[in-house]
């Protein structure tokens, strides 16, 4: 085990905004109330924002890799986004499928170079190099099944880092409650300087909340949805290209993948989650 100047840079910055959150509640500071356009919305308490997110970005940081975490925070801007992959996409990759068929049996060796070559972006091209390599199908699938759930692996940490900020959210939202009372209670011969510490102690737990069921949770299992819809896509190019290895008649590989096109997406995703 090394030490991760990126892991360290990222929890002193997490602890840096929960720090600074904690200041502005205590009154220690006062760079947010010196601004009068902050102060005229109800529900905005940017002070609270900060302990929220300041600790589930600590939290984050120290349990996962900083790439990962990074990974997580930009697929928030993809929040309406959906899934490229549907019926119609692979029924697509099945009409691509046969015209690779019927290029290989008219001239094998010059349309597998040319067909690594051209899906060289996509994981087909890494399919076409296996064959080009002389492996056998069963080390082809063998190797690209390795593939496939590495990547597949790789796209599950994200969701696990979303669902860890989901689960974290609601806790340091109590915490910033918590420290809010603390404050409250502080001014109790002050009346007038309770507000801050009465303000925190309640928007804080609206936070916390809030992100971890509108946004982390949502999220994780959109993702989740996604990668688990391109492991199936990617394991039925493989299938469409060791048919194709294989020699088999491009009515029998229509049939066979047809197969695929058959089973309902959502209902592949049910039968992993049992």
């Amino acid at each position: 085990m090394r030490l991760s100047l990126t892991n360290i840079l990222g929890v002193f910055f997490s602890v840096g905004i929960l720090i600074f959150g904690v200041t502005e509640i205590t009154g220690a500071t006062g760079y947010i109330n010196s601004i009068p356009t902050l102060s005229k919305y109800q529900f905005l308490n940017i002070p609270s924002l900060f302990i929220v997110l300041g600790g589930v970005l600590n939290a984050a940081f120290i349990t996962y890799q900083p790439k990962y975490v990074g990974q997580a925070l930009g697929s928030v801007f993809y929040l309406f986004n959906q899934s490229r992959i549907s019926h119609k996409k692979l029924s697509e990759d099945l009409n691509n499928i046969l015209e690779w068929s019927d290029q290989v049996k008219a001239n094998r060796i010059k349309a597998m170079s040319s067909l690594e070559k051209e899906n060289g972006d996509e994981v087909t091209g890494y399919f076409f190099s296996l064959i080009n390599t002389n492996y056998t199908n069963d080390e082809i699938k063998e190797f690209a099944g390795v593939s496939i759930e590495e990547h597949y692996f790789r796209k599950m940490v994200v969701v696990d880092v979303l669902r860890a900020m989901g689960g974290a959210a609601p806790s340091f939202g109590m915490f910033g409650t918590l420290f809010g009372l603390v404050v409250m209670l502080g001014q109790l011969e002050n009346p007038s300087g309770m507000g801050p510490g009465l303000a925190a102690a309640l928007i804080t737990t609206l936070y916390g909340i809030s992100l971890a069921r509108f946004i982390f949770y949502p999220m994780s299992e959109k993702l989740k949805n996604i990668a688990q819809q391109n492991r199936y896509r990617e394991y039925f190019m493989l299938e469409g290209v060791l048919l194709i290895n294989s020699k088999k008649s491009s009515f029998y590989i229509q049939d066979k993948l047809k197969t695929y096109l058959r089973r309902d997406l959502k209902g592949q995703q049910k039968k992993e989650k049992g």
